[in-house]
């Protein structure tokens, strides 16, 4: 028999019956370009394990390798500065509700300064942002291979406000105003639904679900005609093979070696806050009714905090008054999701024969949710096992480089050189650069290295000297 944690157990809403939305939010507010939003990551990567010393104040970083690790090849560093400015000139804002329910508020830029001198960066947070950005419960940092995938500064920045709610599911519903700003929307910019859907969400969706090791999905929230609020459903994208050896994470790990970076990169996977630090006092008083975390996030902030709480005293005392009788309430969690929906605690209820009705739809969705799971989860399976494949052919052609005579080898990299010239004369132009500097391949730059690889593969694949 289906029965409700005990009335101690269910957290009561914070004084005053209000709850924020969105507990240990961070945000960005300003329209930042991509290179900008790129370069205040990776300064907050250089940083980070220096945060929480109050001893230090400020950071360095060398501005070729802030290029580099930005996935910047150009060597004009005004851009940088631009950026650098841009940053000391952005709104950060918090607003957080802490364990018993007090509410900071706080506003700061980005940068509280930044300066440039022979050729190193060096620049500070305020204080309080510091404690802020250190704290991965209200501040998620990015894999920076992901990052150089982006070419929109809009979808960067989806991926910046979805990625830290990876383990919950759901953004929960922010309202669209709200969405312009964390999007960087310019005020004025697409006024009609219709054309920042066309424009701004849509390719932001695709270009992150293509790219990123997260999938999203939009939902739209409409009163009457207007669509009022956004959110996102949030999951991994186990189908995306992420390139992990990519030209800005191979020069991140450079800068670590070298003491530019903390040593051992951390998996922004294991950083990502779990659900339970997302969730306010009302959003696990409803994941104590049965209710996932996501569904939790995203019924609280669909109605207003006074409605979910009078309805979860509702189902309380339903469900306590039907133990004993002949009709019980055998479907808790979706007999909650109605009453908050339905407002049940303002219209007396609701007819057993309605509800039992109800259930039956949930629990027939329920069972198309769960078949479309298994489906996703088998299209994922085969995605990694043609990833697993990929990769076990290109180690099987490196190895059939490697048993090449010397000869054979200097052969097929002056074939493979011919070939870069046409297809890629940029990253050519560097090799030979090296070449003549008297760099070996091993120490020459990642993007050269990788383009030479490749090529290679292709032609021992052609010449049928793989496996």
């Amino acid at each position: 028999m289906p029965s409700l944690p005990a009335p101690a157990e269910v957290l009561p809403l914070p004084p005053g019956g209000e709850l924020k939305k969105h507990v240990g939010a961070v945000h960005v507010k300003g329209q930042l370009s991509l290179l900008q939003r790129k370069v205040s990551n990776v300064l907050l990567l250089r940083a980070y394990e220096d945060l929480p010393n109050p001893e230090v104040f400020e950071h360095e970083i060398k501005l070729r390798t802030l290029a580099e690790v930005s996935g910047f090849d150009s060597n004009d560093h005004a851009l940088l500065r631009e950026a650098l400015e841009a940053l000391a000139g952005t709104t950060i804002t918090w607003n957080i509700l802490d364990a018993e329910g007090a509410e900071e508020w706080g506003v700061s830029t980005f940068l509280a300064q930044a300066v440039v001198k022979g050729g190193v960066c060096r620049y500070a947070y305020a204080p309080d942002l510091r404690r802020k950005l250190y704290n991965p419960e209200v501040y998620a940092r990015i894999n920076l291979a992901v990052q150089e995938r982006f070419g929109s500064g809009y979808a960067l920045a989806l991926y910046e406000n979805c990625v830290r709610f990876r383990k919950v599911g759901s953004t929960g519903w922010i309202g669209l105003d709200r969405w312009r700003d964390l999007l960087g929307v310019e005020p004025g910019q697409y006024p009609a639904f219709k054309y920042l859907n066309r424009d701004v969400l849509k390719p932001a969706v695709e270009e992150v679900n293509r790219y990123s090791d997260i999938h999203v999905e939009l939902h739209r929230k409409r009163e009457g005609r207007r669509v009022s609020a956004l959110r996102f459903s949030v999951r991994e994208n186990d189908q995306l093979a992420l390139d992990l050896g990519s030209a800005a994470t191979k020069a991140a790990a450079q800068a670590s070696a070298t003491g530019e970076f903390p040593d051992n990169l951390p998996d922004p996977r294991a950083l990502a806050p779990d659900a339970e630090a997302l969730l306010g006092p009302l959003q696990r008083r409803l994941v104590a009714f049965g209710l996932s975390q996501a569904q939790a996030l995203d019924l609280s902030t669909e109605f207003d905090a006074a409605r979910v709480a009078r309805n979860l005293d509702h189902v309380e005392a339903e469900v306590q008054a039907r133990q004993d009788t002949g009709r019980p309430v055998h479907n808790v969690p979706a007999f909650t999701v109605a009453a908050v929906r339905g407002d049940y605690a303002a219209s007396g209820g609701v007819a057993p024969v309605v509800q039992q009705a109800k259930d039956k739809r949930v629990q027939a969705k329920q069972a198309r949710a769960q078949r479309a799971r298994q489906r996703e989860e088998e299209r994922a399976r085969a995605a990694r096992a043609e990833r697993e494949r990929g990769e076990a052919y290109a180690r099987a052609l490196d190895e059939a480089f490697d048993s090449l005579p010397e000869a054979g080898q200097d052969a097929l990299s002056a074939r493979a050189a011919v070939r870069m010239k046409t297809e890629a004369p940029q990253v050519y132009a560097w090799y030979q650069a090296e070449l003549a500097d008297g760099t070996e391949e091993a120490a020459m730059r990642p993007s050269v290295r990788t383009t030479l690889r490749a090529i290679r593969r292709d032609l021992l694949a052609a010449d049928g000297e793989g496996p």
